[in-house]
């Protein structure tokens, strides 16, 4: 009995080994020590953690949103249980993981018991999202389990199961018109567009569609989406949107350099990279603009920023073999394109100020005497730094559920300013400390 202990436990750690090599981004060794800690001082077995979140947590929270009006503080009862779903979806996998109590069925139950919770909140959002989208989603979601019981593609994925709570709590948002000027129907459909292409990038990756070395090539794609999608949303009018979707195809641009490194690509994979970042980056931005301010002051100040931007990009591909790839010179495009949409949301009735920050934004583009740290090698560098993500997206919610959406677009401003000013004052100061002393070595005191 001992030896056979020792077989699964061998046979456990190799396929964690081998999942660690399989990760895009390998989890960090601190994280695996603390779940291993958590999962020694959980006696329950992870089959009976799902079986709660099936039986007990998704019942009462669907319940508690078909009567949220009568109960007192129902949101806040809706929001707690939401939580205690989500961390008892984490602690399952973490229990059968560390214990070696990991079965197919148990992997599978686990996915299923997502399905009713996700089927409930679809259905409190049938009036304003269209149905086909939440047929699409909850489709794609059940070809991915089937797909692994046919022995095609794994249950475990962080990234999959990121977008999906965060599709999760939009929909739950939504449907009880929490937060309306963060979770309306535009954006939750933008979240679900995402999730939907995420989705179908794995199951064609899973049928052997897709080899690896295309998928940088995909993620690029899906960041030119998010560009023409915001300039859609601009359009209408919908900023905020269009901002969401330069987070979110910028999170594509991170992920397909960190792709690419790892998987390959093709030989198109830079060009079609240089085109999304333009269009997601400096055209869509420059839309923005010219819906935000109309006229001629719009049109002159989105195609300069536009042109801005190109010019960045074009510097960055002639000088890539020679520059140090864990710095950029200049501020990156999708700062730049941060700075100006975030103006425009917060400051559109002062066309001065816009027209300020987006100049801001343009001479920090072309600052290619500063540099600036690539964030995305600077997580690869320290994956711990990733675990604040969560934190982050928890804290933009809660300053948008005090002062609205401009709280959350204020802080991403500062944020972006802040990054692409420091560098500035820092080699300003350093420069002023430089002349003096030289004055000094020139004039010394008598």
């Amino acid at each position: 009995m001992a030896h056979d202990t020792t077989e699964q436990n061998a046979g456990s750690s190799a396929t964690e080994t081998s999942r660690q090599r399989r990760r895009l981004v390998p989890k960090p060794v601190w994280v695996k020590r603390l779940e291993q800690r958590i999962a020694d001082r959980i006696p329950l077995h992870p089959n009976l953690i799902s079986a709660i979140k099936l039986l007990v947590i998704a019942p009462v929270l669907l319940l508690s949103l078909r009567q949220i009006d009568a109960i007192g503080g129902g949101w806040v009862l809706a929001t707690v249980l939401f939580a205690s779903f989500a961390a008892l979806d984490y602690l399952d996998g973490v229990v059968a993981r560390e214990r070696g109590l990991a079965t197919p069925f148990g992997r599978v139950f686990d996915r299923v018991t997502d399905y009713p919770l996700l089927i409930g909140l679809s259905y409190f959002c049938v009036d304003v999202i269209p149905v086909p989208l939440l047929a699409l989603k909850l489709g794609l979601d059940l070809l991915l389990l089937l797909l692994y019981v046919l022995g095609r593609g794994s249950t475990e994925n962080r990234l999959r199961t990121a977008i999906s709570y965060t599709t999760l709590f939009s929909l739950l948002a939504l449907s009880q018109d929490w937060l309306p000027l963060l979770f309306q129907p535009t954006t939750v459909s933008t979240l679900l567009y995402a999730n939907i292409a995420f989705s179908a990038t794995v199951v064609l990756y899973n049928l052997d569609v897709l080899k690896k070395r295309y998928i940088a090539d995909l993620l690029s794609l899906g960041n030119l989406g998010c560009g023409v999608l915001a300039m859609g949303a601009a359009a209408r009018g919908r900023f905020e949107v269009s901002l969401l979707l330069l987070l979110i195809g910028a999170a594509f641009d991170g992920v397909d350099g960190i792709a690419a490194r790892r998987w390959g690509s093709t030989r198109w994979g830079v060009y079609s990279d240089d085109v999304a970042d333009a269009v997601n980056f400096g055209i869509a931005p420059g839309v923005v603009v010219f819906f935000a301010l109309g006229g001629v002051q719009g049109a002159v100040l989105g195609s300069l920023f536009t042109l801005f931007v190109v010019g960045r990009l074009v510097f960055f591909t002639l000088n890539k073999g020679e520059a140090d790839p864990r710095y950029f010179n200049g501020v990156p495009s999708p700062v730049g394109g941060l700075i100006a949409i975030s103006a425009v949301i917060l400051f559109g009735p002062y066309p001065a100020l816009v027209g300020l920050l987006i100049g801001v934004a343009c001479a920090l583009m072309v600052s290619f005497a500063t540099l600036y740290r690539h964030l995305g090698r600077l997580l690869a560098e320290h994956r711990h730094l990733l675990m604040a993500a969560p934190l982050t997206i928890v804290v933009l919610l809660l300053i948008g559920t005090i002062f609205g959406a401009r709280g959350p677009v204020a802080l991403v401003l500062t944020a972006g300013l802040a990054y692409g000013l420091l560098p500035v004052a820092r080699a300003f100061a350093a420069a002023a400390q430089s002349c003096w002393l030289q004055r000094q070595a020139a004039c010394p005191r008598s």
